[in-house]
């Protein structure tokens, strides 16, 4: 009877020890993906092999936080890519750009630039990319930006203007000084689509992150 009870205790220590939450090597607390540069997507959910090897969510330049938005997958380390991304995201009533900054961030030793744009009322489809130009929508003009390579960001449905026409956005629609991320310009609001074009140092890897509460799309730049 007394082997029988050492038996029984041993068990249940046991199966304590491989409870928990998510396991050993799985780190516990909001589930995290990310979009990094390469083939394009629709929908916006995750691809295997893109989810953050961090545990935690990427903080804005701010030093803000919110829900990191994909599949729930964590652990595996994050994807870095230079190639054009895209996700599509129909909605009936644009999203409005109401944020545009930009950091120098450093996480576990490695440093890269973030530039992120804060939404009111969701986050929207978007392409991501490498461009020989920026263009103005409208008059088809090359877009001035400091730097020796070009990048390019579309949001659809979205506007950086009310009903009435005013500007949704609070911080000035330009920016940069950043090692990698050398400026970025608003490039048009223009038919439910919003242009920014970015110029950077080099062509370095980047990857496109969506944060809730409040609504941003964040790009991450290596260098």
């Amino acid at each position: 009877m007394a082997g029988t009870t050492v038996f029984s205790i041993l068990l249940c220590l046991g199966l304590a020890a491989c409870g928990g939450d998510g396991g050993p090597g799985r780190p516990s607390g909001s589930p995290s993906a990310v979009q990094s540069g390469g083939p394009t997507r629709s929908g916006g959910t995750a691809q295997p092999g893109d989810a953050s090897g961090r545990p935690g969510e990427p903080a804005a330049p701010d030093g803000s936080s919110g829900t990191i938005v994909g599949d729930g997958r964590t652990g595996a380390p994050s994807t870095w890519g230079t190639g054009a991304v895209r996700t599509e995201r129909p909605s009936a009533l644009p999203a409005q750009l109401v944020s545009l900054r930009s950091a120098r961030n450093t996480v576990d030793g490695a440093s890269f630039d973030r530039l992120v744009l804060e939404f009111r009322g969701g986050v929207p489809g978007y392409t991501a990319g490498y461009v020989d130009e920026v263009i103005r929508p409208g008059s088809g003009a090359p877009l001035p930006l400091k730097g020796a390579v070009r990048f390019e960001v579309v949001v659809t449905p979205a506007a950086m203007h009310d009903d009435a026409g005013d500007s949704t956005l609070t911080t000035p629609p330009a920016g940069g000084g950043l090692p990698a991320l050398t400026s970025y310009a608003v490039a048009g609001d223009f038919e439910g689509y919003v242009h920014l074009g970015i110029g950077l140092e080099n062509r370095v890897g980047f990857r496109v992150v969506e944060l809730r509460n409040p609504d941003r799309l964040v790009i991450d730049f290596a260098g």
